[in-house]
């Protein structure tokens, strides 16, 4: 196969090239906002949370593990997932939570995991109350409130910490599964797999699922497209050249929010010149540093 025919994407309905007038602050403003493109990864987590979701009650409820490198899209796909999850206001389950997102406490502590269980559920709590205490009021609200499946994103900051504390940690997400009969999605960077490798029953239960890197090819020719033509530019894109996509994959080094970040600010780029096209001359003026740059910087 020709590698033009490599990086041609299926024929899809195109966005009109013809705009309203719009103020730029209010275009800016759209292009800075989330969005979610079609990808089969990006898909197949979306499946296996939906899977999860509809899964019956049973007394040892399925898990899983989601892992990636550090800004590859788990996050944005966690959000997604609570969003579409998430009752309407006209909806007589409205101000239900079947899905709970939480943000993992920056080191392994119990106190520290219970309230930030409460503060994604936005209840009232004491921090200075036992933990006993907190663990039956997430009980009663998480019963309450319908949560179905709960979400524990960057759990691999539970290897800092005290090794004592992040056992307990562990045990009382397992309980927690365990008592509520849901199941728990645990994501975070290959480190959490070393997480729940410290437990054999964590590890048994807790099904890894690994979201890899793009690589230079058609597929990822067709996500940039498709990523593109959702930032509503006035000129079409062209990304049929391997250099373009190639120098796109380069920038982001593979991953899928870096990716969306790099476009979205050449797009910015693009409206702010009027020349409203994504090409390699309009890369080279977005400002950008390499992820791995960034991190070589930052010890």
């Amino acid at each position: 196969m020709v590698m033009r025919d490599l990086f041609t994407p299926d024929p899809a309905p195109m966005l009109p090239l013809e705009f309203p007038q719009v103020e730029l602050e209010g275009r800016i403003r759209r292009l800075r906002s989330p969005r979610y493109v079609d990808y089969d990864a990006g898909n197949a987590i979306l499946g296996r949370l939906a899977w999860l979701y509809d899964h019956p009650k049973v007394t040892r409820p399925p898990c899983s593990l989601i892992y990636s490198d550090t800004n590859n899209g788990k996050t944005a796909l966690a959000h997604k997932f609570a969003r579409d999850y998430s009752p309407l206001e006209d909806s007589p389950d409205y101000g239900k939570r079947p899905v709970v997102y939480v943000h993992a406490p920056p080191f392994a502590d119990l106190n520290g995991f219970y309230d930030a269980i409460l503060r994604s559920l936005n209840a009232p709590y004491r921090s200075t109350a036992r933990a006993q205490a907190k663990w039956d009021q997430l009980l009663q609200l998480l019963t309450a409130v319908g949560t179905r499946v709960l979400i524990l994103d960057e759990v691999n900051n539970f290897l800092i910490g005290k090794v004592d504390q992040r056992g307990m940690v562990l045990n009382s997400l397992k309980s927690l599964s365990n008592e509520l009969r849901i199941p728990v999605v645990a994501m975070g960077t290959q480190d959490a797999v070393r997480v729940f490798q410290t437990d054999q029953q964590l590890g048994n239960r807790f099904e890894p699922i690994g979201i890899p890197r793009w690589a230079v090819s058609r597929e990822y020719a067709v996500f940039v497209a498709r990523y593109v033509q959702s930032l509503e530019l006035k000129q079409e894109s062209e990304f049929r050249s391997k250099d373009l996509v190639g120098r796109i994959h380069a920038m982001s080094e593979g991953l899928t929010g870096e990716t969306c970040k790099l476009l979205a600010l050449a797009a910015e780029t693009a409206i702010h010149t009027g020349r409203e096209i994504i090409d390699i001359g309009m890369l080279e003026q977005v400002p950008w540093v390499m992820p791995s740059e960034r991190r070589r910087v930052a010890r």
